[in-house]
């Protein structure tokens, strides 16, 4: 079977403490603007001190989750607590945190293009008759059940992530590997596998590949360059010396009165 697809960085999951911490702090977000919401009834002080209270358990929460995690985030506020508990600088902490949502948002948009792939209409088809062959030769083979269930599970997982709008390639990679796990006991039966496998592979290297080519910029259109300027060639007319001064009767003759 090719394993050219299968490269670290297809294979490496994105970060999932970064991830973890998005959930987290989404659950906190969530809390706190159902509580921001009940204080609309208060008012002069009873508000603002409510308010200060629920931003400071968010930010607690936030700064727990970090440590927690110990992700390389919010250092200046984990080593000053008495600034982090500050009121003063609640409005800074909620614009650092913020921030940090988006780089993770941004890293973990780029991490899941390199590990998947959009598939066309046509490739996805193809593909999913492929696994369809598969499931049909796998269900005709007498083999172990728990090894029938777990490739079949793989095979399920791999079908629902070419329905979804990017494909996954380390949901390929499980695939290949619980394949080769079945197909090495029972070589000649299921032998069919390993080049409907292959094609599946082919596939979604094109599909990378065509989507590398179409992110790629355009080069820049070429320009025709302008013609040299020329210096005009020399006249041909020999070079005349000024006509020398008249004189006064040269004059009186030029003079029609």
């Amino acid at each position: 079977m090719s394993d050219g697809l299968i490269e670290d960085e297809f294979t490496n999951r994105p970060a999932d403490d970064e991830l973890a911490f998005l959930q987290y702090e989404n659950m906190f977000q969530a809390s706190l603007d159902k509580q921001v919401a009940q204080l609309r009834e208060e008012s002069g002080d009873g508000y603002w001190n409510l308010y200060n209270h629920f931003m400071q358990t968010y930010i607690n929460n936030v700064i727990a989750t970090v440590k927690a995690l110990d992700l390389p985030l919010l250092d200046y506020w984990i080593k000053n607590p008495a600034a982090a508990n500050d009121e003063n600088n609640f409005k800074q902490i909620k614009f650092d945190v913020y921030g940090i949502i988006i780089q993770i948002k941004v890293t973990h948009s780029r991490r899941l293009r390199k590990a998947s792939v959009h598939l066309e209409g046509g490739p996805r088809e193809k593909i999913r008759e492929l696994i369809n062959k598969i499931k049909l030769t796998i269900e005709a083979i007498d083999i172990p059940l728990p090894r029938k269930e777990a490739l079949m599970s793989r095979l399920n997982s791999f079908a629902a992530e070419v329905d979804k709008d990017r494909t996954r390639f380390d949901a390929f990679a499980e695939l290949i590997i619980e394949a080769a796990g079945v197909v090495g006991k029972v070589e000649r039966k299921l032998r069919p596998i390993r080049a409907w496998i292959d094609s599946i592979a082919k596939l979604l290297r094109d599909a990378g590949t065509l989507e590398d080519s179409r992110s790629r910029l355009p080069a820049p259109d070429k320009r025709l360059q302008a013609p040299a300027k020329q210096i005009a060639p020399p006249s041909s007319e020999l070079w005349a010396p000024p006509s020398p001064p008249k004189t006064g009767d040269d004059l009186d003759d030029d003079i029609p009165f």
